[in-house]
Order: structure tokens, then C-alpha cells, then sequence
């Protein structure tokens, strides 16, 4: 797994203005306890010269990071990096956008019982087991 310092940047803002206490303690654990690459942000003058990269301006930095650390996934939920359209045309040159489930199918091999195990489960019930 591969995350920019922008992405773990946002994570930490996240945590320290909304995060509950357990969702607290369970982002720390999954950080301390994953195995992972941090790469670096673009530069501001790299994500200028790319606003058109994707149509949400917001996830030009997010996209560059993936593309520059050369990975062959970039997994999310967002729509507006992993729509089949024209707005992710220039993305989808360079990486491939897949939707979490997707990923967790196709690339990681999980079944469908293991997909549906987990699809909608709550911070109480992981809290609890």
C-alpha cells in the first residue's frame, strides 16, 4: 500500500476535528499495523499545471501521488476519480481508478461472502468485534 503525504495530511485532520474516540484508536492501530510507503505530495506548481486532470480539483494532488509513485492501482470510492468518462479520460492514461469493492474482488481475490461480511459495517460494531 502506497499513501502520499497529502493523503495521511487530510487523514490527520480528519482524526484531530471529527473522529470519535474509537474511530481514534482504530485509525492509529490500522496505521501502526499496516505495512505501507508514504510518497511524497505534488508540488503546488504540478498540481496548477494539472487541474484538468480529474473533474474535482480537490483530487488533482491525490491522483498525481499515484501516478508519480507508479503504482498500479489507485483504489477509491470517489466518483470523481473512478467514473468511466470523459472527466477521467487523462487519469485513466496513466493509472487505473478501482472502486474499493472492485479491488478487494478482482485484485485481492476476496469472495463474495467475504465482501458482504464487511459491506456496511458500523464503528459500533467494530468497537465491539
Amino acid at each position: 500500500m502506497v499513501l502520499s503525504e497529502y493523503i495521511l495530511d487530510e487523514v490527520q485532520r480528519w482524526r484531530d476535528k471529527k473522529a470519535t474516540a474509537a474511530q481514534r484508536t482504530a485509525l492509529d492501530a490500522f496505521l501502526l499495523q499496516c505495512n505501507y510507503e508514504i510518497v511524497p505530495a505534488p508540488t503546488r506548481e504540478e498540481v496548477q499545471a494539472h487541474a484538468n486532470l480529474v473533474r474535482d480539483a480537490k483530487d488533482v494532488p491525490v491522483a498525481l501521488a499515484a501516478i508519480n509513485a507508479g503504482v498500479d492501482y489507485l483504489v477509491t470510492n470517489d466518483k470523481d476519480l473512478t467514473a468511466q468518462d470523459e472527466t477521467t479520460a487523462a487519469l485513466r492514461e496513466h493509472i487505473q481508478p478501482i472502486l474499493v469493492g472492485t479491488f478487494l474482488r478482482e485484485v485481492m481475490g476476496w469472495t463474495h461472502e467475504e465482501l458482504e461480511a464487511v459491506r456496511g459495517r458500523t464503528w459500533k460494531q467494530m468497537e465491539n468485534g
